[in-house]
């Protein structure tokens, strides 16, 4: 049995099925998996005991993932799951400044008399707007969020312009590096992970080579723009105004600024479709040992058809798997399937066999003395239990 402490809100629906992984929640410091949305994984719940950390989104900024590769943790996450979500968040924010539909809305609503048409129509001038055909929009970042930007921005008739490290090869849109993207843009939108690469990618220098008068969406993350450089411009009238998802107590009270409470994926069905991928990529790592989206792990599949298997996540430092082996034929252990994955130095192998379990978990035992070796797991086939078939009673 494994113990799964949940962090923030999941559904019963969902919970309720990870006991087919033999799992089951329980609040307790020293769980074997966790379940996160986007809250901050404490570094002291990062034991050698623990197995994997599914997180519901894609960002692992509040995940330690250094000290969660070095205990041979997988770091699972769900990408793409709510790259609509937060698309139609962008399109939706782009529709808001250029067309002032609230305000008009809320002008009306102080008008009395029958004539209220005639009165709202002689104030229309109040509220001419622009439209988004013809303008430029750049997209930093061409991930799943940012090429369903992209695309859309592309339906409706924009100029796109993309950002990203390799060359995507998008025909909706021209791939130029970020420098000419910020020069040639009316609109910026940000749809980056944060890392160390892209924190403070938008210093004050790049934000003043910006179009005068363009907008500034941020739907990576805060520190991918430098808060300082952003008052700066903004105090200058370089920049119209920054939307960001990311609210900071320095934006207070800066009517340039509009910001939004982190809600650009959340919907019922991203939050639905999110949680439920990471319930199975947590329960099928637990039972199969497979990753699937892992940001320390490399992907691993490979159909359990052998009583046993073997897990070993290690750092290659220098080929260790020979000696790995040579303990297998030591043991003679009869190999059926393997296969080995890496992701950067870090490896990641399975191994199905069929053997006697004392037999294999001495030479676990052996493996584990290797120096490099993070993590080492043996499970059990599942048995499935057959479906009794039911007789149709016919009347």
């Amino acid at each position: 049995m494994y113990d799964i402490k949940v962090i923030d809100s999941f559904t019963n629906k969902q919970l309720s099925r990870l006991k087919l992984a033999k799992a089951y929640v329980k609040d307790t410091d020293e769980p074997y998996g966790i379940m996160v949305r986007s809250s901050t994984v404490p570094d002291s719940l990062i034991t050698d005991k623990l197995l994997v950390i599914s997180r519901s989104g894609v960002g692992v900024n509040t995940i330690n993932v250094e000290a969660s590769t070095e205990q041979g943790v997988a770091v699972l996450n769900t990408p793409g799951v709510n790259a609509n979500a937060v698309k139609e968040a962008v399109i939706s924010t782009l529709f808001s400044v250029v067309r002032p539909l609230t305000k008009a809305a809320e002008m009306v609503q102080t008008l009395s008399g029958e004539d209220i048409l005639l009165q709202a129509e002689a104030r229309r001038e109040e509220f001419i707007g622009r439209e988004l055909q013809g303008k430029v929009i750049g997209v930093v970042g061409l991930g799943a969020i940012g090429v369903q930007i992209a695309r859309s921005a592309y339906d409706l008739g924009m100029e796109v312009l993309g950002y990203a490290r390799r060359d995507q090869g998008l025909d909706f849109l021209e791939q130029v590096d970020l420098d000419e993207l910020l020069r040639q843009s009316h609109f910026v939108v940000i749809a980056l992970p944060l890392t160390e690469e892209t924190r403070g990618l938008l210093s004050e220098e790049r934000l003043r080579q910006m179009k005068q008068g363009a907008y500034l969406f941020n739907f990576g993350r805060g520190p991918i723009v430098d808060t300082t450089g952003m008052l700066a411009v903004l105090k200058e009238d370089s920049l119209a105004g920054y939307y960001t998802d990311f609210p900071e107590e320095a934006y207070l009270g800066n009517d340039k600024v509009i910001m939004l409470p982190h809600i650009g994926g959340n919907t019922q069905e991203a939050l639905e479709g999110g949680e439920r991928l990471a319930r199975k990529a947590l329960s099928d790592f637990l039972i199969y040992g497979t990753v699937r989206d892992s940001v320390n792990f490399p992907s691993a599949r490979q159909l359990f058809h052998l009583p046993y298997r073997v897990t070993l996540f290690y750092k290659e430092t220098m080929d260790i798997l020979p000696d790995i082996m040579q303990i297998f034929n030591q043991f003679d252990l009869r190999i059926g399937e393997m296969m080995t994955n890496r992701k950067g130095e870090c490896v990641y192998v399975l191994i199905d066999l069929d053997n006697d379990q004392s037999q294999i978990e001495r030479a676990i035992e052996k493996i584990e003395t290797i120096n490099d070796i993070k993590k080492v797991r043996l499970l059990k086939r599942p048995q499935y239990k057959k479906r009794r078939k039911v007789k149709k009673i016919i009347k």
